[in-house]
C-alpha cells in the first residue's frame, strides 16, 4: 500500500510541475508580447474550439464506454467522469493557454528575428535530393481528387486531429503516458518552437519569391496556380505574409520553415498512439508520412525541415520516459 501511494504522491508532483512549466511558458507569452497573445487567445478558431470541445468530449466518451463496457456503459462513463473529468479539465484549458502562447512566440519570432537560414537552407536541400525536393514531389503523377484530399489533410485536418489526441491523452487513465505525452508536447514547444525556430530562422521556399529571390522558386508557384488546391494554399499564404507585414496576430499566424511543426507534432502523435493501440498507431504513421510529403508538395517546408523534426521528436519522445508505468 505505501509503495502504491508513493508513486501515486511522485506522479501527482510530476503533472503538478508540469502544468506549472506549461503555464509558465503562457504567462511568459501574455507577459512579453501580451497584445499578440490575447488575440490569438480570443480569435474565432479558438473560440469555436472552446465551443465544440464539450460535444467531442461527450460523444467521444460515449462511444469509448459503449466500446470499453457494452454491458453497463452508464457505469464506465461515470467512472470516468469521476477519475479524470477534473484533471482532463484542467489539462486541455492550459492546453488552449499554451496554443495561443505558441501563436504569440511564432508570430513575433517573425518580427524580431530575420529570415537569414533560408539560402543556406535551400541549398542544402538542393544538394542533398539532387534537385529540388519539391520537384520531385510534384512529379508524382496526382490526380486532382487526390491534390485536394491531401490540402485537407495538411491545411484544414491537422489542428483537428492535435485537438482529438490531446483529448484523447487528457481522458487517458495511464498517468505514465498520460504524463509522457504532454511532457513531449511542451518540450517540443519549447525546444523546436522556440531554441531551433530562433537559431534557424527561415520562411521556406513557398515564401521565397516575397522575401528573397522572385525567380528561385518561380515554377513552384505556377505549379500551385495550376493545381487543383495550389490556389487555396496560396490565399492562405497571402493571409500569413498579410499577417506578418501588418504583425496582426490570429491563431496560426507567424512564419516558420525550420522546423517543420506540422511534421513535429504527427510524429508525436504517431509514438503516442502506438503506445495505445497498434493499428490506431500504424494509421497515425500512415499520416505521418502524408504530412511530410505535403510540407513539401505544397511547398511550405524545405525537406529537411521534416527530417530534422523527425529525429528531433524521436528524442525528445526518449528522453520524456516516464518511470512506474502503472495506472493511476
Amino acid at each position: 500500500m505505501a509503495p502504491d501511494i508513493a508513486a501515486k504522491r511522485a506522479r501527482l508532483s510530476a503533472s503538478a510541475k508540469l502544468a506549472v512549466f506549461c503555464l509558465c511558458y503562457a504567462g511568459l507569452a501574455a507577459y512579453l508580447f501580451p497584445g499578440t497573445y490575447f488575440a490569438a487567445l480570443g480569435t474565432s478558431r479558438l473560440l469555436l474550439l472552446y465551443l465544440l470541445l464539450p460535444f467531442l468530449i461527450l460523444i467521444g466518451l460515449t462511444v469509448a464506454a459503449i466500446i470499453s463496457r457494452p454491458q453497463a456503459p452508464a457505469s464506465w462513463l461515470r467512472h470516468k467522469l469521476v477519475s479524470r473529468g477534473a484533471g482532463a479539465t484542467s489539462t486541455l484549458g492550459i492546453f488552449i493557454l499554451c496554443l495561443a502562447a505558441f501563436t504569440a512566440y511564432k508570430h513575433e519570432f517573425s518580427q524580431m528575428v530575420p529570415f537569414f537560414a533560408d539560402q543556406f537552407l535551400a541549398r542544402i536541400d538542393a544538394d542533398l535530393h539532387f534537385g529540388d525536393p519539391w520537384k520531385w514531389a510534384r512529379a508524382v503523377p496526382i490526380p486532382n481528387v487526390a491534390d485536394r484530399a491531401l490540402y485537407i489533410l495538411y491545411s484544414q485536418l491537422w489542428f483537428i486531429v492535435l485537438a482529438t489526441v490531446v483529448v484523447v491523452a487528457a481522458w487517458l487513465d495511464d498517468a505514465s503516458k498520460r504524463l509522457r505525452y504532454f511532457l513531449s508536447l511542451i518540450s517540443t514547444a519549447v525546444v523546436l518552437g522556440v531554441i531551433v525556430r530562433l537559431a534557424a530562422s527561415s520562411a521556406g521556399p513557398i515564401f521565397y519569391d516575397r522575401l528573397f529571390d522572385p525567380g528561385m522558386f518561380e515554377d513552384l508557384v505556377r505549379s500551385l496556380k495550376a493545381s487543383d488546391a495550389g490556389p487555396d494554399t496560396l490565399v492562405i499564404t497571402d493571409y500569413l505574409y498579410s499577417s506578418y507585414t501588418a504583425h496582426k496576430a490570429s491563431i496560426g499566424t507567424g512564419i516558420s520553415a525550420m522546423p517543420s511543426f506540422h511534421v513535429a507534432i504527427v510524429v508525436l502523435n504517431a509514438l503516442f498512439l502506438s503506445s495505445l493501440n497498434r493499428w490506431v498507431g500504424a494509421a497515425a504513421w500512415v499520416y505521418a508520412g502524408v504530412i511530410l510529403f505535403g510540407s513539401v508538395y505544397f511547398g511550405w517546408h524545405y525537406a529537411i525541415d521534416g527530417y530534422f523534426s523527425i529525429i528531433a521528436i524521436m528524442i525528445i519522445w526518449r528522453c520524456c520516459r516516464v518511470s512506474n508505468p502503472r495506472s493511476s
